[in-house]
């Protein structure tokens, strides 16, 4: 704990990634944290206001004490309409430059309250009651200082306004007050805005910890999805792979129907090998945003899956289409994959075919068999010719 007093920047910031914490969220979640504080402290709030009540009522002819109590709990009232206001401002990150001053005002009038209630008693008055409000307010003073550890604005503005006005109380009255007691108040507040500074520190440096850990977990949700999603996405087309395929080994559970097309671009080693796999890259993202856009266009006639199974073969899954749709699918892929090759060197265009192998997805059967039928088709089309597309029997 002494580090954080002595290097508040470097004790707690000894992450690597400190420097990249952002100064605004910490600031936030210190004051965040003093306003739960505040508000966790309520009770004894009231229990303080009380009692100070109890001990000016039981002095007789009480006199402009009473004025000062009440001009306490207004203070009271209108520090907790400025604590609620700044947590509102906070919690729907609004700016807060407003309701900071609106703040700071209120702790201020509230240590300027405080410090009249040691206006001296009248003649005669109990010396419990006279000690007990003075009890009081010191410990009021120093409770809310502490609350306000990491807010330094409002909670300076409370000890300076204690001891300003409490500075003139006893100068105004050199009968009942030594003026020693100038200088008592100035320890006074000056002890407790030591403590609550300390204090403030360690707030932040707590608040700090939040936020890291909440990037830390931030960062470390993004990478499990990542690698969530680079378990069964394609990395280089972001297409469905074949781990994904093969989830859904299981026969079929319903009668819609449902049919396989196997992609396989023609003739697609010579293209790496003449122009470079950077270029057969570029022909295997461009025939993924194909497919997705054909799949994109037939979306309303049921949910279609398409998987990079490898190399320059694909696979689309067709559910809730007959046979006729499944085929116009078919050719609309082969149409569309015709139109992906890039434009070459010397202007022309590389040409880009598929030959595609449809096949049913039978009820009674699971997917080894239909994607089997559903190659056996495209080595068909292949054979006759290629850039086509041949229905299994």
């Amino acid at each position: 704990m002494e580090s954080c007093t002595r290097h508040p920047a470097e004790s707690c910031c000894e992450r690597g990634f400190a420097d990249e914490v952002d100064a605004h969220e910490v600031r936030r979640e210190a004051i965040l944290s003093m306003l739960e504080r505040e508000r966790h402290a309520l009770s004894a709030s009231l229990l303080g206001l009380a009692v100070l009540s109890v001990g000016v009522v039981a002095i007789p002819m009480r006199g402009i004490l009473g004025w000062f109590l009440a001009a306490r709990m207004a203070s009271f009232l209108f520090t907790r309409w400025s604590a609620t206001r700044l947590e509102a401002k906070l919690e729907s990150r609004q700016p807060l430059k407003r309701a900071e001053l609106l703040l700071f005002i209120s702790m201020t009038v509230a240590g300027a309250t405080l410090a009249l209630l040691l206006w001296p008693a009248p003649l005669g008055a109990p010396l419990a009651a006279v000690a007990t409000i003075r009890v009081i307010v010191l410990l009021v003073v120093t409770l809310i200082a502490v609350t306000l550890a990491a807010f330094p604005g409002p909670r300076d503005g409370l000890l300076a306004s204690f001891w300003i006005v409490a500075s003139g109380v006893v100068l105004a009255h050199p009968v009942d007050y030594d003026p020693v007691f100038v200088l008592v108040w100035a320890v006074f507040a000056g002890g407790v805005r030591v403590y609550a500074a300390n204090t403030g520190i360690h707030i932040v440096c707590a608040a700090r910890t939040l936020v890291e850990n909440r990037k830390l977990a931030e960062e470390l949700a993004e990478a499990l999805a990542h690698a969530e999603f680079l378990s069964w996405r394609d990395p280089l087309t972001g297409l469905l792979n074949r781990r994904r395929l093969f989830e859904e080994r299981q026969a079929r559970a319903d009668d819609a129907p449902r049919h396989l097309l196997t992609v396989d671009l023609d003739r697609f080693k010579l293209i790496n090998d003449r122009f470079g796999h950077a270029v057969g890259d570029h022909v295997l993202i461009a025939t993924a945003d194909a497919i997705r856009d054909v799949l994109a266009q037939r979306s309303k006639i049921g949910n279609h899956q398409a998987y990079r199974l490898g190399g320059e073969e694909f696979l689309i899954m067709i559910e809730g289409a007959d046979s006729k749709a499944a085929q116009d699918v078919a050719e609309e892929l082969r149409t569309a994959i015709a139109g992906v090759g890039p434009c070459l060197e010397n202007g022309q265009l590389l040409p880009v075919t598929a030959s595609i192998g449809l096949a049913e997805w039978r009820a009674d059967e699971g997917l080894d068999d239909a994607l089997l039928r559903s190659d056996i088709a495209c080595y068909e089309a292949k054979g006759r010719g290629r850039n086509r597309v041949h229905h299994a029997a």
